[in-house]
């Protein structure tokens, strides 16, 4: 995903502050690099962040969101 993708996921969600918190660290660990744009829809509409949440904690709940959205044997 392309970091204007990102940017507007998280502003379509009321995130946009998150996203200008998190920008560097999503740069830097690549998280969402090779990520649809649809699975960070997903996770925003399945889970709720709080303003103050820290990048770990989002890292945390992104991960196991994604991993329990695979199939398995994939």
């Amino acid at each position: 995903m392309t970091e204007g993708q990102m940017e507007e996921v998280f502003a379509d969600y009321g995130y946009q502050r998150l996203y200008n918190r998190f920008k560097t660290p999503l740069y830097v660990t690549g998280i969402l690099d090779d990520v649809e744009a649809d699975l960070l829809e997903d996770f925003f509409e399945n889970i709720e962040l709080p303003p103050s949440a820290f990048f770990d904690e989002f890292r945390f709940w992104f991960q196991y969101f994604s991993v329990s959205q695979k199939h398995p044997f994939q």
